[in-house]
């Protein structure tokens, strides 16, 4: 046998440049017509999620932010289904698109030249991430839809977008592709608020989206032969179907559970806000420290200034809904009195914009605080708060320390107010009522255990004997209360100092029982609040102030009111001027004598600081040590709630997620293992053959190369090398077009030439004897042919096959096994490696013929499933030709 000389350089072919290459995947980017449908019906069903978030941001800001997110996840999802990259770079695509382009799409924070994101921005996109999510559930609705809560709405959206388009391209179900966006609608619904957001939107148009989906994706997977079979049953069945669902719906749908809006169920109603204002002094009782004389000296000194703010409309600092038997304190929890809905609002997070409506008209006025002003947690606003927007060097950090309680419009901050703090309040305001209404429809309840109240009866039985209705009682009640006396302790050595402040149990007796009343806001509101509860109407103290023509607010200013819950849900004030006696009222000095000579000697009044929290009884030094926040030894280092926000991110975001995948990954490649083992070592000889030839079927199925669909062994064989090498070489005739013999003779095809190189070469030198001697496949080939003819013999062989010949065929058949894996790349072997194809079909004991199908048919629109009368059998006897 003559050789082949080696071909000039020139013959070669020339190998693809960068470009060429590059060009050559761009080509396959445009989608079809199929991913177009399948991303179009992606983009609607996760934007009819996003409506959920509409209750729970004020403006349009989330809503474009959403869909950005939207439009991005599906961009990548289509470039990494593409070129069917595995699932974990799909993730990391994700997360490198929300870490680099959420600052400058979202949150517009900390950006470095308006545009770039800087640490700080990456920090922000990580805390909002992870504990972002529970904040947002924490904060009032609606929140601004700006700054860092943007992040959520655009990771949602991202995210969810990747996984519905990412699922609808790599898998070929109908039902499957739709488990995500089904996903995503309910955690929209969870995280929204018990308003429904779009009840049509995301009922009935998102079912008619999805159904309309399964139906195009479950025909375009239909078998070519079967698409026009059962037409009209399903036509009919398809109506029947839709008839049912109508009718359930209107007919049992307000009938199941969950179908009241007041049983709406979401996360919001179910968390416990961190906030927590009973760790704070109670502003009532501090009331002297803005009386005269006094150690503060703030009776003259101007403590705020309110612009824009009309005459005889009442600043509001706190709203004292909680009486433990010491101080009037603010709960955590608004108290609405006694019943089933006796909890109100909790102390949230706000933005600028709060959904709240309430009587009076619209007024907008700006608080500033001065030079050695007002310095407390509590913020003082006005009316029915409906807006707050803070301003100055620390607005943004005030804005995001305020914690605000929509159902007694008191706002708490932690920080607590500094000179130069400004801000801005938007409210529904009433002007103070010269009297009080005749007729009012009040509730029923109490915010006070009455069993320790019986100390009034001896004094509010003779003001209300005579008085039909409880609001008239209360009205004769606070009529009674202004002829008493007004005090506020009196210089030191006065004889005003035998009356202390406080308005615990023992001081309201005192106060009481006294034959005159005497005191001032404080004890005054305290009493009558309690009164109010005595006689089963729900009341609580608020204090406040009323600031002077200027616009100023001095400590003289400062008021303590009292108000009385409505049958409607809403308080009734009984102001200071409607219950409190004139200050020039001072209490008789003889009655002072005498008890004096009841009490005995007089502690002289405390220093005017505020005192301990509302909550702290006798075992007060326990219950401070409870309220202090732990140290850091103290905290528990394996509590996430206690690591930096980058680690939180980094482990449940890219860590955990990974650490999923390589389980799956492990368990796929175990069971392939445990397979493997169990072909290689159970059962007869020739069957341990014939599952090694398997074996080989099934690397080929998991690397995705077509084999014939009812092929021997030899066939799928030769299948196989044409697929790794390509077509063998044409043996040419005598006469090739025309050409006579010893003429130059092309000869195309895949083998080893003299110079060592594999690949498709041209012969422009051979003559016909020469040609006709080239060999059909290369000697270091993948020798499938050999293997396919070796597990014939075992299998067709009368004699069973010896261990030793099934170890040594099964020892060609791992080395047949490498020479296939290593024709393919990194990410076609990965593929492979998690492919579970040849776990769902499986081919009949002792058998030859492949069970996997040709993907180019798929594709060409050819039956997929044999009928039943092209179903092969098992062979039993001895094969004839290639096998």
């Amino acid at each position: 046998m003559s050789s082949i000389p080696a071909p000039p350089p020139s013959a070669l072919v020339t190998p693809p440049s960068a470009r060429e290459r590059l060009r050559g995947q761009l080509v396959r980017l445009p989608p079809t017509t199929a991913d177009l449908v399948d991303a179009a019906s992606c983009a609607v069903l996760v934007g009819l999620a996003l409506v959920g978030f509409r209750t729970t941001f004020f403006g349009l800001g989330w809503l474009w932010v959403g869909l950005a997110g939207l439009v991005l996840g599906l961009v990548v999802a289509h470039v990494t289904a593409t070129y069917r990259a595995p699932g974990v770079v799909t993730l990391l695509a994700v997360a490198a698109a929300y870490l680099l382009l959420g600052g400058p799409v979202a949150t517009r924070e900390d950006l470095i030249a308006g545009f770039l994101p800087s640490g700080s921005t990456f920090g922000t996109l990580a805390h909002m991430a992870v504990p972002g999510w529970k904040e947002l559930l924490t904060a009032l609705p609606p929140v601004d839809s700006e700054g860092p809560y943007m992040a959520l709405p655009f990771l949602f959206t991202l995210v969810g977008a990747a996984t519905a388009y990412g699922v609808a391209r790599r898998w070929t179900g109908a039902v499957v592709a739709l488990v995500a966006p089904v996903l995503l609608l309910v955690a929209s619904i969870v995280l929204g608020t018990l308003t429904p957001a779009a009840v049509l939107l995301q009922g009935a148009l998102f079912a008619l989206v999805a159904i309309g989906w399964t139906a195009l994706r479950s025909n375009r997977h239909r078998p070519a032969l079967q698409n026009g079979a059962g037409r009209t049953t399903r036509a009919v069945t398809t109506a029947a179907l839709l008839a049912v669902a109508t009718v359930g719906g209107f007919l049992l749908g307000p009938l199941l559970p969950g179908a009241d809006d007041a049983d709406r169920t979401v996360f919001r109603s179910a968390l416990v806000p961190p906030a927590d204002v009973a760790q704070y002094p109670s502003p009532l009782a501090g009331f002297r420290q803005y009386t005269e004389p006094n150690g503060a000296q703030l009776f003259d000194k101007t403590l705020l200034t309110v612009k824009g703010l009309p005459a005889g409309v009442p600043v509001r600092i706190a709203a004292l809904d909680s009486y433990d038997s010491f101080v009037w304190g603010a709960g955590n929890v608004a108290n609405k009195g006694t019943g089933p809905e006796a909890d109100g609002a909790a102390f949230r997070k706000v933005g600028s914009h709060i959904a709240a409506d309430g009587p009076g008209d619209p007024v907008t006025a700006t608080v500033s605080v001065p030079a050695g002003g007002y310095s407390d947690v509590w913020l003082p606003t006005f009316g029915t708060v409906t807006g707050l927007d803070f301003g100055g060097s620390r607005g943004s950090q005030l804005a995001d320390d305020l914690r605000f309680n929509v159902d007694t419009d008191t706002g708490v901050l932690p920080e607590k107010l500094q000179a130069g703090d400004t801000y801005t309040v938007s409210a529904f305001a009433q002007k103070v009522d010269a009297a009080l209404p005749k007729e009012v429809d009040v509730a029923e309840g109490t915010l006070v255990d009455g069993q320790n109240l019986a100390f009034v009866d001896d004094k509010i039985t003779p003001w209300t004997e005579r008085v039909d209705g409880t609001w008239q009682q209360v009205v004769a009640v606070a009529k009674a209360m202004q002829d008493g006396a007004y005090t506020d302790g009196g210089a030191p050595g006065d004889y005003q100092n035998i009356f202390l402040p406080g308005h615990s149990l023992r001081r309201m007796t005192q106060f009481m029982k006294s034959p005159q009343l005497a005191g001032n806001d404080e004890q005054y509101a305290s009493a009558l609040a309690l009164a109010a509860n005595r006689l089963g109407v729900p009341a609580r103290v608020v204090l406040g102030a009323e600031p002077e023509q200027s616009g100023a607010i001095k400590g003289k200013d400062v008021h303590a009111w009292v108000e009385v819950a409505r049958a409607d849900g809403s308080w009734q004030p009984i102001y200071w001027k409607q219950f409190l006696p004139e200050r020039n009222r001072k209490p008789q000095q003889l009655i002072t004598k005498s008890e004096e000579k009841k009490t005995g000697a007089q502690v002289p009044p405390p220093a005017a600081n505020n005192p301990p929290s509302v909550l702290q009884g006798p075992d007060q030094a326990q219950n401070a040590t409870q309220l202090k926040t732990p140290s850091k030894d103290e905290k528990n280092p394996l509590d996430p709630s206690t690591w930096p926000d980058w680690l939180r991110f980094l482990l449940f975001y890219v860590v955990v997620p990974l650490l999923v995948l390589l389980a799956v990954y492990g368990s796929i490649r175990l069971a392939k293992g445990l397979r493997r083992r169990r072909r290689r070592t159970t059962g007869a000889t020739a069957s341990r053959v014939s599952g090694g030839w398997r074996e080989v079927v099934d690397t080929a199925r998991d690397l995705r190369m077509p084999l014939p669909t009812k092929g021997t062994r030899l066939e799928q064989a030769r299948a196989l090398e044409e697929h790794v090498y390509g077509p063998p070489p044409v043996k040419p005739s005598p006469v090739v077009d025309g050409a006579l013999m010893g003429a130059p003779v092309p000869v195309s095809g895949a083998f080893t030439t003299s110079s060592g190189h594999f690949g498709p070469v041209v012969h422009n030198g051979a003559t016909s004897a020469e040609a006709a001697e080239v060999p059909t496949r290369p000697a270091p080939g993948l020798e499938l042919v050999p293997l396919a003819k070796r597990a014939n013999g075992h299998v067709f062989d009368l004699a069973e096959p010896t261990a030793e010949e099934v170890e040594a065929f099964w020892a060609d058949v791992e080395t047949a096994r490498r020479r296939l894996r290593g024709h393919q790349s990194f990410w076609q072997k990965l593929r492979g490696d998690v492919s579970l194809a040849t776990f769902r079909d499986k081919l009949p004991s002792g058998a030859g013929l492949g069970p996997a199908r040709a993907r180019t048919s798929r594709r060409q629109g050819q039956p997929q499933k044999p009928t039943r009368r092209s179903k092969p059998k098992a062979t039993t006897t001895r094969a004839k030709g290639d096998s």
